[in-house]
């Protein structure tokens, strides 16, 4: 498998790499809601939507919400897209081409911040987590699902903490230093997802 298909899925081959993605985290789309445990009248930030099953389920079990989102690749954008659109929710978001470290919105924006197996994506996920409090409200949350990258993390994989082996602890310790509060953790097969919570100002 090419290291840019987990990373930027493109074309057919990243449509049917993006379903099978989608097939195998079911598990952890479920685990990820109850974590993120949505209000009606949120406003959500997905980084990586990929398919948009995520966001999918997410604005299916709730009323008002709205779902933001970026993700690398024009395949799944508007794979996402056309699957939203047909479900009538095209006023409820805004996703968009873009990355985690340059996030497209006004400061104080989104109840909370999603990322579900693209955290080990992220180049820089010191100037991400800058970029993503920038536009979170002051009691806003991140949610995180890993895949368990502890003992066999590629080389290849940008994020220096994905590769670390210790990727939550080294996770915990960085929403730590910017200002949350870590208040789940929870498995979902081979992930693991963190829940952290933000300190008002």
């Amino acid at each position: 498998m090419s290291n840019q298909l987990p990373q930027s899925p493109a074309g057919f081959t990243g449509k049917l790499f993006g379903k099978l993605m989608e097939w195998t985290n079911a598990d952890a789309y479920q685990k990820v809601l109850q974590a993120l445990a949505p209000s009606d009248n949120e406003r959500f930030l997905e980084i990586g939507f990929g398919t948009g099953r995520f966001a999918e389920i997410l604005l299916s079990v709730t009323t008002g919400t709205f779902v933001g989102g970026v993700d690398p690749t024009e395949t799944m954008v508007q794979t996402a897209l056309n699957r939203l659109i047909k479900k009538g929710w095209e006023n409820r978001i805004d996703i968009r081409q873009g990355t985690d470290d340059s996030l497209p919105w006004s400061d104080n924006r989104f109840d909370a911040a999603i990322a579900i197996h693209s955290f080990q994506f992220w180049s820089d996920p010191h100037k991400s987590i800058v970029e993503i409090n920038r536009i979170l409200k002051p009691q806003g949350r991140i949610i995180i699902a890993f895949r368990d990258h502890s003992t066999r993390a590629p080389d290849w994989l940008p994020n220096p903490i994905s590769r670390s082996g210790r990727e939550i602890d080294a996770t915990i310790s960085l929403l730590t230093k910017h200002g949350y509060q870590t208040t789940e953790r929870i498995a979902a097969g081979s992930s693991r997802i963190i829940r952290a919570d933000r300190s008002a100002k």
